[in-house]
């Protein structure tokens, strides 16, 4: 099957992946690495994150001579990164996540047509001649390849999605542009998340919805898909799972099993996965849309293929899969 839906879920055989070597940009930027070419991902927090040990592999495999390392990037750093991106001779580009998404709009000299239809973006590259940023997102090439296989079915009804923040926004644009007709967004400020779309997205055609998580089962009936865009189940996160374990289980039950994805990766085996296996739903992992919008951002920035199966089959070890 396309994109390796079916992975097996172990509940028992877990591992939480932590990088042991983050730093902070002005730690970076006093540290050797600042001084030959090299690649970033910006975020707070990043620990999570295991860009560095796929991109390094990628970087290998095509043999560029080039690091890529996790920053956590402190609000008050923000000013001094947008510099040194614009005037680095060895910065060459980055990966852009939570909370940046967005605000990181404001820093881009050019853009993609999808971070300006969804007002975000998670990559940026570097011209070395003019020091000029350009920015695409990548999450919806990411999002959609793993369930390609689905997207007739999932074309047909009711899209359920939890959050509405960049990550959110970027599964939107991929839905509605793979044929998508109603999107249901669920989000804690429904109203604000409305205003929020509005300008990116036609808010008052029908197409999309915005409900509070008291509401979300009253849209459960009809709908295939079900994405989780939050960071819940995410490592470290206080919060397992986007909607209590026990609405899932009465959607389920009452109306059958979903198709569930949860653009979280790790840990693997998030809380929304593993119930959705349980209750005997198709279950999608982060991992994926992970691995494929790790490869467009790659071909991106250095114009070289990514060894897809190389990095899965790397993460797969580092997050105990089976």
């Amino acid at each position: 099957m396309s994109g390796r839906i079916s992975n097996p879920i172990n509940p028992n055989k877990k591992k939480r992946y932590r990088l042991s070597n983050v730093k902070t940009f002005s730690e970076f930027v006093n540290s050797p690495l600042a001084k030959q070419d090299h690649y970033l991902l910006f975020g707070n927090p990043v620990g999570h994150s295991l860009s560095p040990v796929i991109h390094s592999l990628a970087l290998l495999d095509a043999g560029i001579q080039a690091t890529y390392s996790a920053v956590t990037l402190l609000p008050e750093e923000i000013t001094a990164a947008i510099a040194w991106m614009h005037q680095c001779e060895y910065f060459r580009g980055a990966n852009v996540t939570i909370p940046y998404k967005q605000s990181f709009m404001e820093v881009v000299d050019e853009c993609g047509e999808e971070v300006l239809a969804t007002g975000a973006l998670n990559t940026l590259r570097r011209d070395p001649e003019s020091g000029f940023l350009t920015a695409v997102n990548t999450d919806i090439e990411g999002f959609l390849a793993p369930i390609e296989v689905y997207m007739d079915r999932i074309a047909e009804a009711p899209v359920l999605i939890f959050g509405s923040g960049g990550a959110a926004r970027a599964v939107v644009y991929a839905l509605l542009s793979a044929g998508a007709e109603e999107i249901v967004l669920v989000s804690r400020r429904p109203e604000d998340a409305k205003h929020g779309y509005r300008g990116e997205f036609d808010v008052d055609s029908g197409e999309l919805q915005f409900v509070g998580y008291d509401q979300w089962m009253a849209f459960a009936e009809d709908a295939f898909l079900l994405v989780n865009a939050t960071p819940a189940g995410m490592l470290s996160f206080p919060v397992g799972c986007p909607v209590p374990i026990g609405e899932l289980g009465t959607v389920c039950s009452m109306y059958g099993p979903k198709l569930m994805y949860d653009l979280v990766y790790n840990p693997y085996d998030t809380p929304f996965l593993i119930e959705g296996h349980r209750l005997g739903s198709d279950t999608c992992h982060g991992v994926e849309m992970f691995l494929h919008q790790a490869a467009a951002s790659f071909r991106f920035w250095t114009g070289c293929e990514f060894p897809l199966d190389l990095c899965r089959k790397e993460l797969e070890r580092r997050l105990y899969v089976g």
